[in-house]
Order: structure tokens, then sequence, then C-alpha cells
């Protein structure tokens, strides 16, 4: 079977590629693509915060969402709360009291996993800009069709036969895996349980590529500034 995109198995991720320190008026920022879907993220901080957001003990996290075009709807905002609640417990906001990290993504195109490729930005963008975690997130979505096959990296065209979407977010501790993100839209029965399971182990095995890549991206980044100097 050959998917839209032309790969050829139903387990493989699209090419994925990525890029730090693209918006030089942030303290840190990072493109990722997942195929044709693309996504920028900056992050500003640790900055002055509101008054009426400060947090007397840590840092106050702030993740905005821009779509490819016209204003937020209310998928940005639960994007947002997505993201957010993604980060908040890895970022090591303590090391920064009373301050603001401002996460900004811009949405470039969304051919299916945005929000997968949304957080492989914003892990890049982060350590671009040296803001402390505890991990490193990395992320994968897959699918259930209607006809109950798991699609690993669907795209749009793909998402459009969805019966169920499952984006998963993993830290990268070889041993004890922390489970970042598990979020789920559609239908599936407490009998269809056992895909889900799929889906999981399926994403579990996959986010080891994207941690491999983000890993080598970063060294080259870095091995880039040294022959600078």
């Amino acid at each position: 079977m050959t998917r839209p995109d032309r790969r050829t198995e139903n387990t493989q991720l699209r090419a994925f590629s990525a890029t730090q320190n693209v918006l030089h008026r942030a303290d840190g920022s990072a493109r990722f693509d997942l195929g044709a879907t693309s996504v920028i993220c900056s992050v500003s901080g640790p900055m002055e915060v509101p008054l009426r957001d400060e947090k007397l003990d840590e840092a106050t996290v702030e993740v905005v969402v821009r779509p490819s075009s016209g204003i937020a709807s209310t998928r940005e905002k639960l994007i947002e709360n997505t993201l957010r609640t993604t980060f908040e417990p890895i970022i090591l906001s303590g090391m920064m009291p009373r301050t603001l990290v401002q996460i900004v993504v811009q949405i470039i195109k969304d051919d299916g996993s945005v929000i997968a490729a949304a957080i492989n930005a914003i892990a890049l963008a982060l350590l671009d800009a040296g803001i402390p975690l505890k991990y490193m997130a990395a992320s994968v979505t897959c699918m259930i069709d209607k006809t109950n096959n798991i699609i690993l990296d669907p795209t749009a065209a793909e998402l459009e036969n969805a019966k169920s979407v499952h984006t998963f977010a993993f830290d990268n501790t070889p041993r004890t895996t922390t489970v970042l993100l598990s979020d789920s839209s559609g239908v599936f029965s407490e009998e269809e349980f056992d895909k889900y399971i799929e889906c999981y182990d399926l994403c579990h095995q996959a986010v080891g590529q994207v941690h491999s890549f983000i890993r080598t991206a970063v060294e080259a980044k870095k091995q880039k500034e040294h022959q600078q100097q």
C-alpha cells in the first residue's frame, strides 16, 4: 500500500528537518518540519512578568499558538493548553521565580501531526534559549482509521479517514521513560482499548528516531558555533 505522500508502510515516519536560532529577536527559536507540516517556535525569557501572573516560587509559562492564516480559534486555544501542560512540568521553573517564559508557536503549514511537530519545535527552541529542563521532550502522532488500521504520523488526507487520533510525548531517559503527553481525540470503545495500547507502543518505539534527530541537530549547531569562534 502506498500512502498519499508515497510512504510504503503504515509504521513509517515522514522525513523531518530542524533549524535552531531562526528568529533573532527571540531568546531562542526553532523550526521543525515533519513532511509538509511546518512549525516555527520562539521562546522569550526568563523576563519580567505582569504582576497578576507572578508566581513567588516559580516562573510563569505562557504558550501562544498562531494559525497559518486568520485569527486564533478554539482549536488553537486547545492546542495551547495541551502544549502548556506538556512543558510546564519539565521546565525547571523553580530556578526562575517571579519571571515569565513565553512560548509562541506559529503554524506555517498543517499537513497532519501538527501538535507533535509543535512539541518538537518547542523542545529545540527551549534548548536554544538556555531554559533549564528536567528532560528533553519528543513527540509522535498515530491514528486508527475506520478499518482499524494503525497509521503512524498521518497526513491531513489520512486524518480525514481517522476514527481516533493519538499523540504521545516522551522524555529521553533510557530506562524509565516518562509519558509527558497522552492526547486522544475521536471515538474508540472499551473493547478497542488494545488498539490504543498498540498506538502507544508504536509511538514509543518511533519517538527514539525523533530524539536521535534532535540530539544530532543540537550537536551540529554546537559544532558550527565552535568552528565560528
